[in-house]
């Protein structure tokens, strides 16, 4: 285990992306560790706010569980905020090309080293929920142009400035398995409010619209 961390950290810095992303889509991957909580969440609030753009978002997880579904107490937890993942099946890392990908947000530092080594993302696209949507903060987002551009800008803009930040100072949303139904409730409305976060601060406000949920199902 501890080789497999060293490798990990060490991909983080050496790591060179694979191929080129697409200029027409924002492609935005989620990565939690299975894939049955915290990333479908955040997928399905971020199509929600998203859906106005060209952005596509999906998620997966580090460990490679098949089709397992969503955790009930997730699944509970999401519907009382109107979002319905019953639906959702869990998709691996396993055999995932991220190097093209706009951004890939985990929720935990091991998340983001998974993504660069094991996915080929690009490290200056690769950030915790927590951490990115603080970055974001630090800035006003551009008001003019493309959303799209100014979502790549944002990035770029984020990456340069967490230089400022030492790896143990870098936010984390824990896993709520194993926990009780208020952790639940509090991980998916913390996921709520960094998911809403996390889009204002790369499209702007006026590009992102409010959520509409009212049942909404992600499949």
């Amino acid at each position: 285990m501890r080789e497999r961390a060293a490798e990990l950290e060490a991909g983080l810095e050496e790591h060179e992306p694979r191929s080129t992303r697409s200029q027409d889509e924002f492609e935005l991957v989620l990565l939690c560790t299975g894939n049955r909580a915290r990333s479908p969440v955040a997928e399905g609030f971020l199509r929600d706010l998203l859906a106005d753009l060209p952005v596509r978002v999906r998620s997966l997880g580090t460990l490679e569980l098949g089709a397992a579904p969503a955790l009930p107490e997730a699944i509970e937890a999401a519907a009382g905020l109107g979002l319905d993942i019953s639906e959702h099946r869990a998709r691996a890392l396993a055999g995932e090309d991220l190097s093209g990908a706009d951004l890939v947000v985990g929720f935990e530092q091991r998340h983001v080293a998974a993504a660069v080594v094991d996915g080929g993302a690009r490290r200056d696209r690769v950030f915790s929920l927590p951490e990115l949507a603080e970055l974001l903060e630090e800035s006003a987002p551009q008001r003019f142009g493309d959303p799209v551009e100014r979502a790549r800008q944002a990035i770029a803009d984020a990456h340069a400035r967490r230089s400022r930040h030492s790896a143990s100072e870098r936010a984390e949303l824990a896993d709520p398995l194993g926990h009780d139904r208020s952790f639940y409730r509090n991980t998916v409305e913390r996921v709520r409010e960094l998911s809403t976060r996390l889009a204002a601060g790369l499209f702007g406000d006026e590009a992102v619209r409010p959520l509409r949920l009212a049942g909404r199902r992600l499949v």
